[in-house]
């Protein structure tokens, strides 16, 4: 996927919340997406989702600018999981799962279990196929939101913020399940995270956004250093290198 030149700015707007921006992101990998509020993360992760088009520049998928696929085509290539998913109605996990073979046309098609029962069965889901997903905590509901991104059976996944409003024993797990999801589906991860120890931990590339522009690009341990934190976020830390890698150590 090729990000090119792109702009992206409101109706009657003259600042750009995307300036400019270009970046070739590699296939096959868990790219993070980092960050100070306000700087254009979800924004850029919208576009690359078709949810919002850019004002100038284009996306390229498969050297195919996204505006020309149909939306069942690009939802069997791109699926996103947002940070809020809020849930309007009492629904079962099994046939919100059934919704990701919708570009398939085989939405709430019990037909469609034969598909979808395998990833319910790798996130460990079967159990609570039957539960509502008003009845489960933070931690498993958005594991069902995963299970329906993979129903897509999609080539690229975008995640914002997945860890939002999780607990820490949650948020290791889940990242786990994501670098996971990476290596055994051969899924392109696109992740916008908070804490910056994950990207450290779990990308294997992380791009630094401020101003709708790309600060800094490459391995997370190149790009997050002492200098990026200061001048981008505004934060006194430490990369500290230990037995079990290198950790960012926030000055009190």
């Amino acid at each position: 996927m090729k990000i090119n030149a792109v702009c992206f700015s409101y109706p009657h707007s003259k600042h750009n919340i995307i300036d400019h921006l270009s970046y070739h992101i590699k296939p096959n990998i868990v790219t993070a997406i980092v960050g100070p509020n306000g700087s254009g993360k979800t924004t850029l992760l919208r576009m690359l989702a078709r949810e919002l088009i850019p004002t100038s520049g284009n996306i390229q998928l498969n050297q195919r600018e996204i505006s020309n696929f149909s939306n069942k085509e690009y939802a069997q290539k791109v699926a996103i999981v947002h940070q809020h998913n809020p849930i309007y109605e009492d629904i079962s996990v099994i046939d919100l799962v059934r919704f990701g073979r919708t570009p398939y046309g085989s939405a709430l098609n019990t037909a469609t279990d034969d598909s979808i029962l395998p990833i319910l069965e790798y996130l460990e889901l079967v159990p609570l196929k039957q539960r509502s997903m008003l009845s489960l905590s933070g931690g498993q509901q958005q594991r069902v939101w995963l299970a329906m991104a993979l129903a897509q059976q999609p080539e690229y996944l975008l995640l914002d913020e997945p860890t939002t409003y999780l607990d820490l024993h949650f948020q290791a797990s889940l990242m786990k399940l994501i670098a996971r999801l990476n290596t055994d589906f051969n899924i392109t991860v696109i992740m916008i995270v908070h804490d910056l120890n994950q990207a450290l931990h779990y990308s294997q590339r992380t791009v630094v956004i401020n101003h709708g522009k790309i600060i800094a690009s490459g391995d997370p341990t190149r790009v997050l250093t002492q200098e990026t934190l200061q001048n981008v976020f505004q934060i006194d830390a430490d990369v500290v290198r230990t037995e079990r890698g290198e950790f960012i150590l926030q000055m009190p």
